[in-house]
């Protein structure tokens, strides 16, 4: 009788520690998760400054470029990479999210906006 009582607990301890080990897993997968972003890059061919993104972000004219505190992203992208499953729309007037726009597929990249006339106009980024 101690003997299978023993070898329930054993059994039950081994299947929690399996739980908990899913457990880790899955918040891992939701770190991976978190750290894919839609970037807006300064120049052409992703150089210059970058700015990242997670999540929308309705008004450009108060978001810093990436490690800067002096120049604001609004109006100065001209590629970008969006590494991100969702579609990322952009607007040329921001909080409204209105006029001039631009959608980036989900895993696109776009290595120039001349090519769409939407060069140096973004001031709006909505995940879509």
């Amino acid at each position: 009788m101690k003997r299978k009582l023993a070898m329930g607990i054993g059994l039950l301890a081994l299947c929690a520690g399996s739980g908990l080990g899913l457990a880790s897993n899955a918040s891992a997968a939701e770190t991976g998760a978190q750290a894919t972003y839609f970037v807006l890059y300064e120049n052409d061919n992703y150089g210059g400054r970058h700015a990242s993104f997670s999540g929308s972000d309705i008004e450009l004219n108060n978001k810093y470029w990436d490690g800067s505190t002096s120049a604001f992203a609004q109006n100065g992208a001209s590629s970008m990479r969006n590494n991100t499953g969702s579609y990322v729309g952009l607007w040329d007037v921001g909080t409204s999210c209105s006029g001039a726009s631009y959608t980036a597929k989900p895993n696109s990249v776009d290595s120039d906006f001349s090519n769409n006339n939407f060069d140096n106009k973004a001031s709006c980024v909505r995940f879509l």
